[in-house]
């Protein structure tokens, strides 16, 4: 059997847990569950990490981080600390500290105010003055005027990761069904779980997890489910080797760059992302009102060819259309090559020691947004054996070890190690909104 075009399989006619979306949240769920002994089927209608998972910077940081997501990164810290030795891989994992400047007064007190989360949480965060910024970044042209620190975060390689766990799971026994995407899932008496239909065939099982990205909302809309979820787009570029400027994730001057082992950088452009305009922004618009308004110096507004994209999909005899759980298979996202300049201009500017730095490559992802800034992670009461994962705001890669932990944790034990309460799927409904520290 050809499925979604690329791969041939035998489906297990059951499994213990099945989930949909093969990005770090479900790789590393796959690889944990598997650990303790649980038959696991993996389901992407692409392949393992083939957008987000694989297309973020490579920050794994506490700082700066909504505070009730603090606990969970504290955790998620200590499991990569290990991740390396216990995973068997190279993750280019460095455990260097993360600085963020302060450009104004306005950043300054945010820096100031975030410091009473670290106390409260036992972070080692400082607050630096622009002298001591100059003394553990000797090459920035200008320190600012200072820079909020947390040393023992760290940074790793996006793509290097997810692939590590998902070859992990596989060792251990779960099947990773790549180009093989849910179709749909199956209940019994209308309120427990009882299968996944998928494109090539249906698998019996009780558990599901729906770890499906920026494409979430459909799985849960077909189940009755309303998740308020969009996605920004957010361009990266990757440099050649240059001489060494930071060890630690940077951010500031309206760039944020991560320096890789082989000399080479990962560069942004700050906390700058585009939207582009279609139609599906009128879905759950009303829940982001609050979130554009006071943030709206961080979006960028773009009609252009993905309104045309979204109509197209929406015909009748599109697959997107045919089969909305599949929609758009492998998206094309291109990359704003005005941001990419302006962002290697920045970088010559606040590091003048790369002033021969190129892009060697530049891409785009979809980084999926909710409403108040922080994740769904939730056993779900009905339909009874949904557990979701999803919503990370481009928070996800540093969180991906502890969350596939606890994702195990809800299969197995029934209840998580840590309080999930702020992360529950049941705040929209009960109009539980708080202001996002930070939307993305």
């Amino acid at each position: 059997m050809s499925v979604g075009g690329q791969q041939n399989y035998k489906l297990p006619q059951s499994a213990d847990v099945v989930i949909i979306g093969a990005g770090i949240m479900g790789c590393a769920a796959a690889y944990f569950l598997a650990k303790r002994g649980l038959s696991v089927v993996l389901l992407d209608k692409s392949r393992v990490a083939c957008q987000q998972s694989s297309r973020a910077l490579g920050f794994v940081r506490a700082q700066a981080r909504d505070p009730v997501e603090v606990p969970l990164m504290i955790e998620s810290l200590r499991i990569w600390r290990g991740l390396e030795a216990e995973l068997n891989a190279d993750l280019e994992w460095r455990e260097s500290g993360c600085l963020y400047l302060a450009n104004d007064d306005a950043q300054l007190a945010m820096s100031e105010a975030w410091l009473e989360t670290a106390r409260q949480h036992g972070l080692p965060t400082r607050l630096l003055s622009p002298r001591e910024v100059t003394q553990i970044v000797p090459t920035l042209a200008n320190p600012a005027q200072g820079g909020l620190f947390t040393p023992n975060d760290g940074l790793a390689e996006p793509r290097k990761v997810t692939p590590a766990f998902a070859k992990r799971a596989r060792e251990l026994g779960a099947r990773i069904l790549e180009g093989c995407g849910a179709t749909g899932i199956e209940l019994s008496a209308g309120r427990v779980i009882s299968g996944v239909a998928t494109e090539a065939g249906n698998i019996r099982t009780r558990t599901v997890i729906c770890a499906a990205g920026a494409s979430s909302f459909r799985i849960l809309r077909s189940l009755g489910l309303t998740l308020p979820q969009q996605h920004v787009r957010y361009t990266v570029s990757r440099t050649n080797a240059v001489a060494p400027i930071a060890s630690m994730a940077f951010l500031g001057h309206g760039i944020c760059l991560r320096q890789r082992s082989d000399g080479s950088l990962n560069l942004g452009g700050g906390l700058s992302a585009d939207v582009d305009l279609a139609l599906d922004r009128l879905r759950a618009s009303r829940f982001f009102l609050r979130a554009i308004r006071d943030s709206h110096d961080s979006f960028t507004f773009h009609l252009n060819s993905a309104f045309l994209r979204d109509l197209a999909l929406r015909l009748p005899w599109m697959e997107a259309a045919r089969q909305p759980w599949i929609h758009d298979r492998d998206p094309f996202i291109a990359q704003n090559d005005q941001e990419v300049r302006r962002a290697f201009a920045t970088l010559r500017r606040t590091f003048p020691e790369v002033g021969h730095a190129q892009a060697v490559e530049s891409w785009a992802g979809h980084i999926d947004c909710l409403p108040d800034g922080i994740p769904v992670i939730d056993a779900i009461g009905e339909p009874q054996g949904l557990i979701i994962a999803t919503g990370f705001c481009g928070h996800g890669m540093g969180l991906g070890p502890v969350v596939g932990r606890l994702l195990t944790e809800l299969v197995t034990d029934g209840r998580a190690s840590l309080n999930l309460r702020e992360f529950r799927f049941s705040r929209y409904a009960e109009g539980d909104l708080r202001k996002p520290y930070s939307i993305y």
